[in-house]
């Protein structure tokens, strides 16, 4: 895993939608399948909010938040 400070999940640079960011939180700590894809991404951006930025962002998508790098 490659970390650093504004990255320290060391996910890649790319957006990724909803779905694709849970699935990689999934991948990484094992979260639970039962847990919605929104649900998960808000409860990971409300810890680790730089990542918000890496969500690609569409009208109908309820996830929200700042980063610091935006």
């Amino acid at each position: 895993m490659n970390e650093n400070i504004n990255n320290p999940l060391g996910l890649d640079e790319k957006q990724y939608t909803v779905e694709e960011f849970a699935f990689e939180i999934r991948n990484r700590f094992g979260a639970d399948d039962n847990v919605s894809d929104i649900f998960l991404a808000e409860i990971f951006l409300a810890k680790y909010p730089m990542y918000s930025c890496k969500i690609k962002k569409l009208k109908n998508q309820l996830v929200k938040g700042s980063c610091s790098c935006c």
